[in-house]
């Protein structure tokens, strides 16, 4: 995923730095939940639900325009 196809999506669910930040972590760089929480040092509860609002926004994404590259 490019940055700025993250960041999309990120602001429209108005991810917080840190939490947007454990997102590209868990979604580029292949890092579990529990290692993002902790690097970021934040819990893995925002990190579960920051990463599910962000996996549902992309799934709308998609659904609405199927076109663009963006997984």
């Amino acid at each position: 995923m490019k940055l700025d196809d993250f960041n999309v999506v990120a602001d429209l669910i108005g991810l917080k730095k840190r939490s947007r930040e454990a997102v590209w972590l868990m979604e580029v760089e292949g890092m579990s939940g529990y290692f993002a929480a902790k690097q970021m040092d934040i819990s893995e509860s925002t990190v579960s639900r920051a990463h599910s609002r962000f996996r549902n926004a992309l799934l709308k994404v998609n659904a609405l325009a199927g076109h663009l590259p963006l997984r």
